[in-house]
């Protein structure tokens, strides 16, 4: 696989995931969703999030991962295309993490 840092594209913030993140205050563990490259597996992305945000061995408690295929788009009248697939990485902690959602 590629770089550690190339792992991971974006963290993804949204109302869904925002209720979530509260949701799971209320048990004492996090969960941040990542947009993560295609060709990664849960191993290389739970390193790769370790590195990125220097966490310690036992702060992750899980990665979850989901693809999201594409869907049919028209570019034109005639044309038409794809967008692109989506790989997200589902990342529970057992604490808060200050530096994820300052960005």
């Amino acid at each position: 696989m590629t770089a550690r840092v190339d792992i991971i594209r974006k963290l993804l913030v949204s109302e869904r995931n925002a209720a979530a993140e509260e949701e799971g205050a209320l048990s004492g563990r996090q969960c941040y969703v990542f947009e993560v490259d295609l060709r990664a597996n849960k191993v290389e992305i739970k390193k790769a999030l370790m590195e990125a945000f220097n966490l310690k061995p036992g702060f992750i408690v899980g990665v979850n991962t989901l693809i999201r295929p594409g869907k049919p788009k028209r570019r034109g009248r005639r044309r038409r295309g794809w967008s692109p697939d989506r790989k997200l990485a589902f990342l529970t902690v057992n604490a808060e993490i200050p530096d994820l959602t300052q960005n």
